[in-house]
């Protein structure tokens, strides 16, 4: 037998795990302080590690204790590291609870036959501490579909004059209210449409705004219909650190499907093969004047190059690698 083991409940990491968990028959188990795990044992135990979904405050003491015990019922034991610790400024809790989340991820990975994680900045400090492990880094995968081309007759298809705003209700009210509500002006000024796509937003007052500024409201969608609806799209806006974005979904599911990303953060150094200009646009103000629009889909099909050689494929097939070749 193979497991995947994640945390409890929905989101982000579940639905990634999930994916992979059908190609690689190691089925999705979740796992918390209570369960119980007398019954686990097999091939590969692959563990989701996010210090955040296992505890509120991303410090899960109990983890390293009961995958030790694990660890011992299983020929492989590899570990995807969704985030390894917090940071911020010394009034803030990530600042005091840091250490912690440091010690956790470092004695996981020094259990691990085998380690992948999905950005460079995290890559460095896990190759830090743990240099002969074997390994490998890949920003994540679209969860909402990866059309086999983005192409229609070896064209690239007509895309609509429309901003997506796509993910959960957080991020998405981010976009909205970036600089006091600037993609407003910008899809006025552009000529844009915004579409919605993601849970009813629960702030009355953005809602009203949204529905005042003619936000087409999507609503929740199948993966399907989220992913039809991104191949028509020419923009999709997104508030993200550039150091970071290997790691974001939502901009995973821009680049699957050929749209044109716009990315919102102040400051941060591109990482992980993103380029400002080739395959995403840096801010609302690259969008003025029109300057955009005959380069928006150049810049589409460039995100989604990017995006192809760490396809949920690509990924697989890397996994199974790595797990075979740690057998003992």
């Amino acid at each position: 037998m193979s497991i995947s083991v994640i945390p409890p409940g929905p989101g982000g990491v579940y639905d990634f795990a999930v994916k992979l968990a059908d190609r690689l028959q190691a089925p999705v188990t979740e796992l918390s302080r209570t369960t119980d795990t007398s019954g686990w044992s097999g091939d590969l135990m692959l563990l989701h590690f996010s210090g955040y979904g296992f505890q509120k405050r991303g410090v899960p003491l109990w983890l390293n204790n009961e995958i030790r015990s694990l660890r011992k019922r299983f020929r492989v034991f590899g570990v995807i590291f969704h985030e390894l610790y917090a940071s911020g400024p010394p009034w803030g809790s990530a600042f005091w609870l840091s250490g912690m989340q440091r010690r956790i991820a470092h004695e996981l990975l020094l259990q691990a036959d085998f380690w992948f994680t999905n950005r460079e900045g995290a890559a460095e400090w896990l190759g830090k501490n743990a240099p002969s492990v074997p390994n490998a880094t890949m920003p994540v995968f679209s969860n909402v579909g990866e059309p086999a081309s983005i192409d229609v007759d070896g064209r690239h298809p007509i895309r609509e004059r429309t901003m997506v705003v796509f993910g959960s209700n957080a991020m998405r009210v981010q976009v909205y209210d970036w600089n006091d509500g600037e993609i407003f002006k910008v899809a006025q000024r552009e000529g844009l449409r915004i579409h919605d796509i993601g849970p009813t937003i629960q702030d009355a007052a953005m809602s009203q705004r949204m529905a005042r500024e003619g936000v087409v409201v999507q609503g929740r969608l199948p993966a399907e219909q989220v992913s039809s609806a991104l191949l028509k799209a020419e923009y999709g806006a997104l508030v993200y650190p550039p150091d970071y974005a290997a790691k974001s979904g939502i901009f995973a599911a821009y680049a699957a499907h050929g749209v044109c990303p716009v990315m919102l953060w102040k400051n941060g150094t591109p990482r992980d093969g993103f380029v400002p200009g080739a395959n995403y646009l840096d801010g609302f103000d690259a969008l003025a004047g029109g300057k955009s629009k005959l380069n928006a889909r150049s810049i589409g099909r460039a995100a989604r190059q990017w995006y192809e050689p760490h396809s949920l494929d690509a990924q697989v097939a890397t996994l199974k690698k790595l797990s075979t070749e740690t057998r003992p």
